[in-house]
């Protein structure tokens, strides 16, 4: 059984205000609780107000991300992403967010699938679409991906996978939004 968490970071958008670049990064794993454990470890570190709230790393401090960030490349997992640079897209697709996100999904999928040797995979992904829409997205994904999957779709204030890929997704953003490495050198070599 093989774990993977999504996640995104950017927006897209189109206006003035709207992020460059939309990331979707995944966050690949053999066992769901080494994943858990970083954050558990990371949240015991913080003030009581902090303790039972989700974590973000866009609400983080620097700390926080490079604890966060560190547990996770300390761990046996891989990352994955998908970056888009959102002036690439034709003009045509731009009032299409859900196409060019549900495709976006599809492509990492399908490449981190492709050489699986796992017989079923678990795809954790935040809880992002209307109940109506999570079937047509499901169907999507398991058509672009080579092997049997399960989705999930679940809250991230419940589920420390979905939180940590948030601060995986948050550092490579950084990265190409800010031009900053710092955050993302501690996850490169994964």
């Amino acid at each position: 059984m093989r774990y993977i968490f999504l996640d995104e970071s950017g927006d897209l958008g189109f206006s003035a205000k709207s992020s460059k670049y939309f990331i979707v990064a995944a966050l690949c794993t053999k066992e769901e609780k080494i994943v858990n454990r970083c954050i558990k470890t990371v949240r015991t570190g913080l003030s009581k107000k902090y303790k039972k709230t989700e974590m973000k790393f866009s609400n983080s401090s620097n700390p926080t991300r490079r604890r966060v960030l560190k547990c996770i490349a300390g761990k046996n997992i891989s990352i994955s992403y998908i970056s888009l640079k959102k002036e690439w897209i034709y003009h045509y697709l731009r009032d299409k967010q859900p196409i060019i996100h549900n495709y976006m999904i599809g492509q990492l999928l399908s490449n981190i699938l492709y050489c699986a040797s796992v017989i079923r995979t678990t795809i954790i992904i935040d809880k992002f679409l209307p109940y109506k829409k999570i079937e047509g997205f499901n169907k999507y994904i398991d058509f672009k991906t080579p092997v049997r999957i399960e989705v999930e779709h679940q809250t991230s204030h419940g589920n420390n996978g979905l939180q940590a890929v948030d601060f995986v997704a948050g550092a490579i953003h950084k990265k190409y939004r800010d031009n900053k490495e710092s955050f993302y050198n501690i996850i490169s070599t994964k």
